[in-house]
């Protein structure tokens, strides 16, 4: 069966303990009405065990990191280690665009990071996509590939993949859902049928129901519209309207 996942990476946003507070708060009440919906939410690594103790065990909202080392343990001053992820999370987002502009996240890296993840049991989030408009899509093609290397294909069902298109991220230029479907389509072919494919990019409550009218794509990695709660409640109750989620539930 499909997963219908709402991603939210709240990047470094949500500066102070009393915001994760609030927002953590906000979202779990909000979506635990919303039907077919899984959601995560993927605060900055300090504020993962406030909003562990908020999501505690809710069925409906689980705990992601936004980054982590591949290493067990070692002296990696400022990073954290796939055994400290799990115990506050399930999923970590790996290869983030912005994690490779302005870090230097090599492909060599994120495939580690993916291996890590597995062999610790948290789902990794793997992010691709081209760098300019128009471009190829071979790159985030070539991306995926690169971070599965060494991963057997029956294990792809154990991870989430984000298609993001860089020129997308942060520019309030969202890439057409067609378009998205495609590249989707293509990125398919590498992983499980099962695999959930996700589209970021300036995903808003304004353009939410043409992604979610695309059977190709499984859900969204929301980036600044997450760290608003009312207008993430109104991108996963239109994901859920769309998708007609409340009737195939019933």
């Amino acid at each position: 069966m499909k997963r219908n996942l709402i991603i939210g990476n709240w990047k470094m946003y949500a500066t102070s303990i009393a915001d994760a507070h609030v927002l953590a708060t906000a979202v779990r009440n909000g979506v635990a009405t919303i039907p077919g919906i899984e959601v995560v939410l993927c605060p900055p690594a300090i504020w993962l065990p406030e909003v562990a103790n908020i999501v505690g065990k809710s069925t409906k909202v689980a705990l992601g990191a936004q980054n982590m080392h591949f290493e067990v343990e070692g002296a990696f001053t400022g990073e954290i280690s796939p055994g400290m992820v799990r115990e506050m999370a399930k999923y970590c987002i790996i290869g983030h665009s912005e994690r490779r502009q302005y870090f230097g996240e090599t492909d060599i890296e994120v495939n580690e990071k993916v291996l890590a993840a597995l062999k610790h049991k948290i789902t990794p989030i793997i992010c691709v996509g081209e760098q300019k408009k128009k471009a190829n899509p071979d790159q985030p093609v070539r991306e995926l590939k690169e971070a599965l290397q060494h991963v057997p294909k029956k294990y792809c069902k154990e991870i989430i993949v984000a298609y993001e298109p860089v020129w997308a991220i942060g520019t309030g230029e969202n890439a057409e859902p067609e378009y998205v479907a495609r590249v989707v389509t293509k990125l398919r072919e590498l992983v499980h049928t099962y695999t959930p494919i996700l589209y970021g990019g300036s995903v808003k409550s304004a353009n939410i129901k043409g992604y979610a009218a695309r059977p190709e794509i499984d859900g969204v990695l929301v980036g600044g519209a997450s760290v608003r709660a009312s207008e993430f409640m109104k991108i996963c109750e239109e994901w859920s309207l769309t998708k007609n989620l409340r009737n195939a539930n019933k």
